[in-house]
C-alpha cells in the first residue's frame, strides 16, 4: 500500500471519532467561529490600542456581550417592576371582563367550535392562570438553562477563536491545496457573507423594534420594552414578532379599543412582517454590502436572504449565519472551479 493511501485511511478513521468526541460541542465551536468571523473587525479595531493579545481579545468579549445583554437587563428590569406592581384583583377583574368580550366575540362561529371555546375560557380564572404561568416558567427556565450553557461555551470558544484567530487563518490558508491566493478568496467571499448577514439582522432587529415601539407607544404601553421584546422577537424562527403583538392586539381589544386591536395586528403584520422583514431587509443586506465592507461580496442580496431563510427553516435560530456560510462558500467553490479548474 502506498504510504499516501495509508495516510488517507489513518486520517478518515481519525476524523470520524474526532468529530464523534466533540460532539456535543461540535454546534458551539461552529458558531462560535462564525460568529469570530463576522465580528473580527472589531477585534482588530480594539488592537490598534491595545497591543496585548488577551486583553484585547477579552474586551472583544464584553463590548460584544454588552451590546446583546444590555436589552436584556432592561426587559428584565422591567417585567420585574411590572410583576411587582400587579394589582390582583383589577387582574382579575380584567380576567373576567376579558372572558365576557371573548364569548360575544364567539358567537359568529358555529356553535361546536364555539361551545368548546366557551367551556375553555370559562375555565380561566386567577387560580388556572398562575398555573398556567408556573408551567411554562419551568419550560422556559429548563430551555433557559440549556441556552445559558450553550452560550457559555460558545463564549469560551469565542475567545480562543478571537485569541488564535490570524494563526488559524495562516493555517488553513496553508493546508487548503489550493494557490494561496484563491484560498485567500474563497475565505475573504464567506467572511464579507458573514458580516453583512450579522449587520443586516442587528439593523433589521433595531428598525422592527423602533416601528413597533412607536406604534405601541400611543396605546400607552412602554415604546423602549416593548421595541426591545419585538427586535429579540423578531430574529426567532416562524413566530417571530408574532410572540408579541399577538398579545399585545388582543390586550388592546379586552381593553375595548376594537380599532386599536386591529390596526397593531395589520401594522405587525403589513408594514413590520411583510414590507420590513421581506421587502426592506434584502435593501439593508445590499447597502450593508456595498457600504460597510471594504471589499463587496460578489453574491446577489437576494441570496443571502434566502440562505437566511433556509438556514432557519433548517437548523433554527443560529441558521440565521450557518445557512448562508453554507451557501457562500459554495458558491465561492464554485467560482474557483469557473475559473481555475473549468479546463483542466
Amino acid at each position: 500500500m502506498k504510504p499516501k493511501y495509508f495516510f488517507w485511511i489513518i486520517f478518515a478513521f481519525t476524523f470520524y471519532y474526532i468529530l464523534q468526541l466533540y460532539k456535543p460541542f461540535l454546534m458551539n465551536l461552529i458558531v462560535a467561529l462564525l460568529l469570530c468571523v463576522a465580528t473580527f473587525g472589531l477585534k482588530r479595531f480594539i488592537d490598534r490600542f491595545i497591543k496585548y493579545n488577551f486583553i484585547s481579545s477579552f474586551l472583544t468579549i464584553v463590548i460584544f456581550l454588552g451590546i446583546f445583554i444590555l436589552p436584556l437587563t432592561l426587559v428584565v428590569n422591567n417585567v420585574i417592576q411590572d410583576i411587582s406592581n400587579v394589582n390582583i384583583g383589577e387582574l382579575s377583574k380584567f380576567i373576567n371582563e376579558s372572558k365576557v368580550k371573548s364569548i360575544e366575540l364567539l358567537e359568529q362561529f358555529p356553535s361546536t367550535i364555539k361551545d368548546n371555546a366557551i367551556d375553555f375560557i370559562m375555565s380561566i380564572n386567577i387560580n388556572t392562570l398562575a398555573s398556567y404561568v408556573v408551567n411554562l416558567s419551568g419550560k422556559i427556565g429548563r430551555v433557559g438553562i440549556s441556552f445559558i450553557t450553550d452560550s457559555v461555551f460558545i463564549l469560551i470558544f469565542l475567545y480562543l477563536f478571537y485569541y488564535y484567530g490570524i494563526l488559524l487563518r495562516d493555517y488553513i490558508i496553508d493546508i487548503i491545496p489550493f494557490d494561496k491566493i484563491d484560498s485567500k478568496e474563497i475565505l475573504d467571499e464567506v467572511s464579507g457573507v458573514l458580516k453583512v448577514v450579522f449587520f443586516s439582522t442587528i439593523i433589521s432587529m433595531i428598525l422592527q423594534g423602533f416601528s413597533f415601539g412607536i406604534a405601541v407607544s400611543f396605546f400607552g404601553f412602554s415604546g423602549i420594552l416593548f421595541g426591545v421584546l419585538y427586535g429579540i422577537a423578531s430574529i426567532i424562527p416562524v413566530v417571530g414578532g408574532a410572540i408579541i403583538w399577538v398579545p399585545v392586539s388582543l390586550y388592546i381589544y379586552w381593553s375595548g379599543d376594537l380599532s386599536g386591536a386591529i390596526f397593531i395586528a395589520l401594522y405587525s403584520m403589513i408594514f413590520i412582517g411583510t414590507i420590513i422583514d421581506n421587502v426592506i431587509k434584502p435593501l439593508i443586506i445590499n447597502i450593508v454590502n456595498k457600504i460597510l465592507l471594504k471589499n463587496p461580496v460578489k453574491i446577489n442580496e437576494m441570496v443571502i436572504f434566502i440562505a437566511i431563510l433556509a438556514g432557519l427553516a433548517s437548523f433554527g435560530f443560529w441558521g440565521i449565519i450557518i445557512g448562508p456560510t453554507i451557501s457562500s462558500f459554495f458558491i465561492a467553490l464554485l467560482r474557483t472551479y469557473q475559473y481555475k479548474f473549468k479546463d483542466i
